[in-house]
């Protein structure tokens, strides 16, 4: 273990970034309360702290990424989930520079290209940790994560088809909740199989901004956010605030992996 990281107490990495999470936390809520700032550049910067935290996600996959050799099987695993989250993180990015430029922005960009992409590599990440849980089942495994893939690709197209209201917008809006509700219930199985372990953790994080990202869709397709807009109700600070709170929370389980592995078990409970 590197000298410079062993000195550093791993209870003091987990409170500095309690401290950080509730700081971008609390700066996202009076901002997007008080909006002090003028026009787009009020909602600019709220996306950009959005993307930050998908920064934070992105570096500490990497991080968990690189501890591992060739020969390890979980690099698999964070290999994907590395790549999953720079997607995102430069899908977030591409949102904030469409909104600063355009001040509304429709479906599809190269953002959702982005996102969707990402969950294939969410997918590939599911397969492989898996795989390493129960090894005998490999092929059964990827039976269900191609089969459960081509279900979520395939469901939108053809109920828009069949209700005559097919369009690319359409298509990318009702593919995320289906995408997130499948990513939550990968991650709550694990929770299962982990039993509560620290291990669990990242996909603890993945469960968490699934139920965000599924509640935030949901509200837009149902109208519920936009009449949330229209009213000042509570709700679309609650809705916007946990996708923030989401990204923090998943990169929150990362960083706890990166614990275990640089410091064992023994040093983390201490």
């Amino acid at each position: 273990m590197n000298k410079k990281i062993s000195s550093i107490a791993p209870a003091s990495i987990s409170i500095a970034y309690y401290i950080l999470s509730i700081i971008l936390i609390a700066g996202y809520v009076y901002i997007y309360q008080v909006a002090p700032f003028k026009g787009v550049l009020n909602n600019t910067i709220l996306n950009l702290l959005i993307t930050l935290a998908a920064l934070f996600a992105a570096v500490i996959s990497t991080a968990n990424f690189y501890h591992y050799q060739p020969e390890d099987h979980p690099r698999a695993v964070w290999r994907n989930l590395m790549l999953g989250c720079w997607l995102w993180f430069l899908s977030e990015t591409i949102w904030d520079v469409l909104y600063f430029n355009l001040g509304e922005v429709s479906a599809p960009t190269l953002a959702d290209l982005g996102w969707m992409a990402g969950y294939g590599f969410f997918a590939a990440a599911i397969y492989h940790q898996y795989v390493l849980i129960l090894p005998e089942m490999r092929k059964r495994i990827r039976n269900i994560v191609y089969g459960v893939s081509a279900v979520v690709l395939a469901t939108p197209f053809l109920v828009l088809s069949t209700m005559r209201v097919f369009t690319l917008e359409n298509y990318v809006n009702y593919f995320y909740p289906l995408a997130d509700l499948s990513v939550g219930i990968a991650g709550l199985m694990f929770i299962y199989l982990f039993r509560g372990g620290m291990l669990m953790r990242p996909w603890l994080g993945m469960v968490v901004f699934g139920v965000s990202d599924f509640l935030y869709a949901w509200a837009v397709q149902a109208g519920i956010y936009r009449w949330s807009v229209d009213n000042g109700n509570l709700f679309t600070l609650f809705a916007d605030s946990s996708y923030l709170f989401a990204y923090l929370f998943l990169a929150f389980g990362f960083m706890t992996h990166w614990i275990l592995i640089n410091y064992g078990l023994r040093e983390n409970q201490n």
